[in-house]
């Protein structure tokens, strides 16, 4: 019983201790897959300790540039700060409120801002300046996203600003306010107002010089550029037969061609490009000048050079003076003088005649005195009326008054004269007014003028004279006393007639009428009356 008993516990024991061998063999096989596990573990915390330093690596690196960042943005800081400064800009930072976030210190000009300001309303901080409208202006801005800018006036230190407002934009873009600037532009201003006075005194003293270009009777040529170009007044483009510019100086036309003796100058040589290459003035240049339509007139250019500050010739300026008339008056004058030298042969010849007729049979030596005096003083008288008009003749109707003025009643009506008017050459003008002198004196003696009722008619008119064109001048005396008809013909008769004969190639009829002279005068209109004035 023992035995088995003990053979059951022996077997038992081998069963226990089978299964406690294969528990051992199971728990083996965990303690390798776990050991295995822990290898794998061990592993893979090497491996993440490989990462973790790489890690730290990093984040070494970007903490350096995290404080290189820092450093550039703190110098970024004080470059603003002192760009700021530098400029003297002020500036107000507002936030979506209006509030205040930050100023420059020169923005205390323009406000009343301390440090402890940040934050309030810009409404509640004093202006400096007379504006009502910058919190109004500040929501439009917002409101807009526009920019708004004026001018403002300070009334703290007269100083004049800017004022520019814009929207406060972040890095993405976003409105988070508004920005305020003011720049100082006093002295900016007080110099635009002195540029616009000077421009204002430039202006008028270009709008004087215009005019006085445009009064002044002389054609002023200028050349102040290197290329040659010459502007010219409208004075010496009418000179030089152009069109007018509108402009006190415009551009010539055409190349300016002077004349000199019949010889075209070089363009080199003439008196402007001469002034303007050599800086010498120059007076007195007399020459010919060719118009646009082709003829000429004599100029007299006078030149001056024009002086840059550094002392150099930058250009030149001439005046020409239109010198035509008195070239043409210098030859009338020639002509003048050797026809005065005729005339006072022939006023000589003349008098020597006139005094060798009158003593023919003139015994009474007071009467020839008193006769010849007068005829000289009705000669000087026509003399006279010549050298008005530069003996150039002189106006019938003006020879016939010339005579008559002395016996003119007061009320002008004892002497009648009608006619066309005409231009006589002054040798016919000078018979006549003798012949004239002649009628007069006979009417004041014994005619017509000798009353206070007496009347004299004068009529002239154009007609044929001879088969020719011609004057028919009519004398008639009435009211006056009565007249012989058989009364003998006496001097001034006589020296009517052979004037008008001799000397005019004209005929005399004179009838003596019992109402008075009846005198029918005729002479041709050739070498008797200028030819611009034939009928």
């Amino acid at each position: 019983m023992e035995l088995r008993a003990t053979k059951e516990r022996l077997q038992t024991t081998t069963e226990e201790l089978e299964s406690s061998n294969e528990e051992l063999k199971s728990g083996n096989e965990e303690l390798s897959s776990m050991n295995e596990e822990l290898q794998s573990a061990n592993e893979e915390l090497e491996t993440s300790k490989e990462e973790l330093q790489s890690i730290n690596e990093e984040l070494q690196t970007v903490n350096l540039e995290l404080n290189a960042r820092v450093e550039e943005l703190s110098r970024a800081n004080s470059d603003i700060a002192n760009l700021l400064e530098s400029t003297q800009i002020a500036t107000v930072f507002l936030d979506h409120n209006l509030a205040v976030k930050s100023f420059t210190p020169a923005a205390k000009d323009v406000f009343r801002l301390v440090e402890s300001d940040t934050g309030r309303p810009i409404t509640h901080v004093r202006a400096r300046f007379s504006s009502d409208t910058v919190q109004e202006d500040a929501e439009k801005v917002l409101r807009t996203l526009s920019t708004i800018e004026r001018q403002v006036e300070s009334n703290y230190n007269d100083a004049r600003y800017i004022m520019r407002m814009l929207p406060y934009r972040t890095v993405e873009n976003v409105i988070a306010g508004v920005v305020i600037t003011f720049v100082d532009v006093t002295r900016i201003t007080a110099a635009e107002e002195r540029i616009a006075e000077l421009t204002r005194d430039l202006r008028d003293r270009l709008d004087s010089l215009e005019t006085l270009l445009d009064l002044v009777p002389a054609g002023i040529l200028i050349t102040d550029d290197s290329r040659g170009h010459i502007r010219i007044n409208r004075f010496g483009a009418r000179l030089l037969g152009e069109v007018r510019g509108e402009t006190a100086l415009s551009a010539i036309a055409a190349p300016l061609r002077i004349f000199v003796g019949g010889r075209e100058l070089e363009r080199q040589d003439q008196p402007l490009q001469a002034t303007a290459r050599t800086g010498e003035p120059i007076s007195g240049f007399e020459g010919e000048i060719l118009r646009a339509d082709g003829g000429r007139f004599a100029a007299l250019i006078a030149t001056t050079p024009l002086v840059a500050e550094n002392g150099t010739v930058r250009g030149a300026i001439a005046a020409i003076l239109d010198i035509s008339e008195r070239k043409r008056h210098e030859a009338q004058q020639q002509v003048l003088l050797h026809e005065l030298q005729h005339r006072v042969k022939n006023i000589i010849t003349t008098i020597s005649a006139l005094a060798t007729r009158m003593m023919a049979g003139q015994r009474d030596l007071a009467q020839f005195g008193e006769a010849f005096l007068g005829r000289l003083e009705g000669m000087a008288r026509t003399h006279d009326l010549l050298t008005r008009g530069s003996w150039q003749g002189a106006g019938l109707e003006e020879t016939i008054a010339n005579m008559l003025r002395p016996y003119l009643s007061s009320d002008g009506n004892n002497i009648r004269m009608e006619g066309p008017d005409f231009a006589l050459e002054s040798g016919t003008a000078t018979t006549l007014g003798m012949v004239f002198y002649e009628l007069a004196t006979n009417a004041a003696k014994y005619g017509a003028l000798s009353t206070r009722g007496g009347h004299i008619d004068i009529r002239w008119r154009f007609e044929q004279v001879d088969d020719q064109d011609g004057v028919s001048l009519v004398w008639e005396e009435s009211g006056g006393p009565a007249v012989k008809a058989d009364a003998a013909e006496g001097f001034g008769t006589m020296f009517v007639r052979r004037s008008v004969e001799y000397e005019i190639s004209g005929h005399v009829k004179l009838e003596l009428r019992p109402t008075g002279v009846h005198c029918v005068i005729e002479f041709p209109l050739r070498r008797n009356v200028r030819r611009g004035d034939r009928g």
